[in-house]
């Protein structure tokens, strides 16, 4: 790999540095237009770089003098940051694990393994769609923020938490991702995953209620957990001779470092049994909600499970991870049939597809490891997608509850109709989550129990997707519509992101074929079934050809045949069981016993007795934990 050109050093430099310096000055900013401009400028800036940098292709950057210090000295800061919050706010748990940080800090000077000085940062073509991910979506996001935060400002609970703090940690978020995802430094990567953990805090508590400070203090100690994980296996792999890098660390497979790193981003995927944190992180503002879910937070566990997935490729670390996964994304997906809050919906069908790519990276063949690539681009742009238009539907009608968006089309057509191609992109083709699923269940084969809860989630996935899908868009034929005053920063942030959704669609098969499909068969050519993947991926190859194409124009076509008969005259009333009622509103009222009026009202099918989201936990999480637990078994250390 050749060495890095000085712009590219340059481009590093500004997609690290440049979204927290900026994010500072929004913070000390003393007017909200100020503030506005330097957010903006934050992230067109990061933006570019990050495109920037992907095309200048492949380079590897080692730091210059100095920057070992500097780890030492921001090693130092984050532990003593999580030291303090949990010794004011009474988080003993996270006080007691930053005492054992402290403890593996110092280890880290004294023990012969110890890192030397300068870090090293990578950029290939993993790291290149991760950095692409976190400075498009996660700058789209950012800005989204201006005007969902002035109206948010006016609406939410009385507090003394700033705007300016919070496009400080929201900004920052930006740059501490892109350097995690560039280096390969474990002491710096350890640096930036607390990094994230301390922003995630800051920005789930942000409106300062105590629901707000129950959940943020939730999301710390699990995430300081993974981090103390991460720590453990940071220090075993430097203690068994290792030069402190993730390279070395996959090279070596060394398996109790890498089962510590295992645990460690499964608690930043939010797995089970680690999913409550995540879901608790759904009180937040939704551009946190939305950064945390897509384009950030679960993503760094993800990133480095894919990173990690040749070191452990073919071993029996690998198939627990496959069935730790599959089990999250069948019993994750069963219970978003239940909820009714659409951003619980949201959140257990982000951690159900989290698992998802977990499993891929467990099966571990090509085609396992292209389908979590598939799964990792286009959920990070629907589900940012989705959320944003939940959040925008929530300020407009004042509820999140799925029943409450009945008949909204006619109140909010353009996010509606938003809304609905991120959900239609979440399970139809050509969208790439269909053909990552798809491709994901053809590459399980193998592992019988791991393709049946794959089957199954995939199943209910459609299921409650389908559901919510008539919910929004089932309303009354009229033949015009008002579009609904947005500020410009949501609109155009909405709109941007639903054209990536769509020309996503429309490039499936080119990114698939171009980008995707190469990186697998390069990264896991040692897997013991790469020679039956190779089959399989030949035939999702033909598939994206003339036979997707046909389905899509076969759909499109009818689609729109429909749209264009429809006319005022084919409109009728619903029969409601007695003569209809005019009602001066868009409800339905009819007359019924004793000539009464009675408003109709429809309601979902959540099917609560079954799918549960209390009955369900209480058997699932103890079985994630047994699952979890036979990672050490599977080694030999129980």
């Amino acid at each position: 790999m050749p060495s890095a050109a000085p712009t590219q050093l340059w481009l590093v430099v500004a997609l690290i540095c440049g979204p927290i310096i900026f994010g500072l000055l929004a913070w000390l900013a003393q007017s909200e237009r100020t503030r506005n401009i330097l957010v903006i400028t934050a992230t067109c800036l990061t933006a570019l770089a990050g495109v920037a940098l992907a095309v200048q292709g492949p380079f590897m950057l080692q730091a210059g003098p100095g920057t070992g210090h500097l780890g030492d000295l921001l090693e130092a800061v984050m532990v003593a940051v999580v030291l303090g919050i949990g010794y004011k706010q009474k988080i003993w748990p996270v006080f007691a694990m930053g005492i054992v940080q402290a403890g593996l800090v110092v280890f880290e000077h004294l023990g012969k393994g110890a890192e030397s000085a300068n870090p090293t940062f990578i950029l290939d073509s993993l790291s290149t769609i991760l950095v692409l991910i976190i400075s498009i979506v996660g700058s789209v996001i950012v800005v989204y923020g201006i005007g969902y935060m002035h109206v948010h400002e006016h609406h939410a609970p009385p507090t003394t938490a700033s705007t300016g703090r919070f496009f400080f940690f929201l900004t920052g978020f930006l740059g501490l991702m892109n350097g995690l995802v560039l280096t390969d430094s474990l002491k710096w990567l350890a640096i930036f995953w607390e990094g994230t953990t301390l922003c995630s805090f800051f920005l789930i508590g942000h409106d300062r209620t105590p629901e707000a400070r129950r959940n943020a203090a939730r999301a710390l100690i699990i995430n300081v957990f993974g981090g103390m994980s991460l720590g453990f296996g940071v220090a075993l792999a430097q203690h068994e001779g290792g030069n402190g890098s993730i390279s070395n660390m996959v090279q070596s497979a060394a398996l109790l470092p890498l089962v510590l790193v295992v645990l460690a981003t499964f608690t930043k995927s939010a797995q089970m049994p680690f999913q409550s944190w995540l879901l608790g992180a759904m009180v937040a503002p939704t551009p946190v909600s939305a950064l945390l879910h897509s384009s950030t937070m679960v993503k760094a566990g993800s990133y480095l499970l894919l990173r990690l997935a040749p070191g452990f490729v073919g071993t029996n670390l690998a198939t627990v991870i496959a069935l730790s996964g599959a089990f999250t994304f069948a019993v994750t997906s069963a219970i978003a049939i239940s909820q009714s809050n659409a951003k619980k919906v949201l959140a257990y069908s982000t951690i159900a597809n989290l698992g998802l790519i977990v499993a891929c990276a467990g099966i571990g063949t090509p085609m396992a490891y292209s389908a979590a690539l598939v799964i990792l681009v286009y959920h990070a742009i629907s589900k940012a997608l989705l959320f944003l238009c939940v959040g925008t539907i929530e300020q407009q009608i004042g509820s999140r509850d799925i029943d409450d968006m009945s008949g909204i089309m006619l109140k909010m057509p353009y996010t509606t109709t938003i809304a609905a191609v991120g959900m239609v992109s979440m399970m139809l083709p050509p969208f790439g989550m269909l053909v990552g699923k798809w491709m994901a269940i053809a590459s399980s084969g193998h592992a019988p129990i791991v393709l049946l809860l794959l089957v199954i989630g995939s199943a209910l996935t459609i299921f409650f997707w389908a559901k919510w899908l008539g919910r929004i868009i089932t309303t009354a034929y009229h033949d015009h519509y008002t579009v609904e005053n947005l500020p410009f920063s949501m609109k155009g942030a909405l709109s941007l992101l639903v054209l990536m959704v769509i020309a996503g669609g429309a490039m499936t098969g080119v990114i698939y074929r171009n980008y995707l499909s190469p990186l697998a068969k390069v990264t896991m050519s040692g897997s013991p079934l790469a020679n039956d993947s190779s089959v399989l991926l030949k035939s999702v190859d033909e598939f994206m050809g003339w036979p997707l194409i046909t389905i899509i124009v076969v759909v499109a076509g009818v689609v729109l045949m429909a749209l264009l008969g429809l006319r005022n005259s084919h409109t009728r009333l619903p029969f409601l069981c007695g003569e209809n009622t005019p009602s001066g509103t868009r409800t339905f009222v009819f007359r019924s016993l004793m000539d009464q009026p009675v408003t109709a009202h429809v309601s979902s099918f959540y099917f609560a007795p079954w799918f549960g989201e209390i009955g369900i936990t209480k058997w699932a999480n103890p079985v994630a934990v047994l699952i979890l637990l036979t990672l050490f078994v599977r080694i030999g250390l129980i």
